[in-house]
């Protein structure tokens, strides 16, 4: 995460993390970012689910960035795991950018210096792999938010339920859209009941009209003729804030403008077509790009 300000916390923080601070375009989920929050505080386990684009990413992000920065800095966040094997070196890797003082004494023992870290991951098998994260995360109080993560298998599904049922670490799990079902089958694993689950559907109306105005002003859109465009990108959106969002990003490119108007058909296409997900980041490159 990059932060404004930079107290050794929040350096720590900024060091280790990959989740982008969320932009000025989030609206609504008051209720929904208390649960997280007190998941979060409460060392609680969760899944956050919901429909595509529902916006669970930046809600994790929100709540994240609006922890003390001790607590923020030790919440690990992993995106797109391809297999258990990434999965273990991703969470590995941001102990070792946090400085995780458990890891850099087994480091220390083994002689691995920092040039030789990356090497050294690469090379571990799953069981060294495991046994190295049991060990730094056991006393670490540290909470993991695993993003979009690949079907679930077994060995996969051991290992989260070892994270938080045996080494006290909190994991929440953001499935990929239409994933939820699959983790059904662990419920023996993880013991999961409604509280444990918060899905996130579309925006209440007034949220979601919010959220358009907002999109409508952060990518230069007033300059156009927008008659018919704020129903046309609601309706098609149904009320979905990524849809919202990303539909409005595509609409400051040139490709989809004809004159004073904008081919919002033709970027909800594009839309549906380049997938659902928009992280934070990919939004501030939408706005990079068309402010070049």
């Amino acid at each position: 995460m990059r932060l404004a300000q930079a107290n050794p916390d929040q350096t720590a923080l900024a060091r280790h993390s990959v989740l982008a601070a969320p932009g000025p375009v989030f609206v609504d989920r008051e209720n929904e970012g208390r649960r997280l929050r007190e998941a979060i505080l409460g060392q609680e386990s969760l899944m956050v689910g919901g429909v595509a684009g529902a916006g669970k990413t930046a809600l994790v992000s929100k709540v994240i960035h609006g922890l003390p920065g001790d607590l923020a800095s030790r919440c690990l966040y992993v995106a797109g795991a391809k297999d258990l094997q990434d999965l273990l070196r991703q969470l590995i890797q941001s102990l070792y950018e946090l400085g995780d003082p458990r890891l850099q004494r087994q480091l220390h023992s083994e002689r691995i210096s920092a040039a030789k870290f990356g090497a050294w991951l690469k090379t571990l098998p799953s069981t060294r792999l495991k046994g190295t994260l049991y060990r730094a995360v056991e006393h670490g109080d540290y909470r993991m938010f695993l993003d979009h993560l690949p079907p679930l298998t077994h060995p996969m599904a051991k290992v989260i339920k070892e994270l938080f049922w045996m080494r006290n670490t909190p994991v929440c799990l953001l499935p990929r859209p239409g994933a939820e079902q699959a983790l059904e089958r662990f419920n023996h694993f993880f013991y999961w009941d409604n509280r444990q689950r918060l899905i996130l559907g579309p925006l209440p109306p007034p949220a979601a009209t919010q959220l358009l105005e907002s999109c409508i002003e952060r990518f230069g859109l007033s300059q156009f003729n927008l008659d018919g465009f704020r129903e046309e990108v609601l309706d098609l959106s149904k009320y979905v804030p990524g849809a919202i969002v990303k539909m409005c990003c595509l609409a400051a490119y040139p490709r989809y403008q004809y004159g004073p108007r904008i081919k919002i058909k033709s970027a909800y296409i594009d839309y549906l077509t380049t997938g659902h997900d928009l992280s934070v980041t990919r939004i501030a490159t939408c706005k990079t790009l068309r402010d070049r």
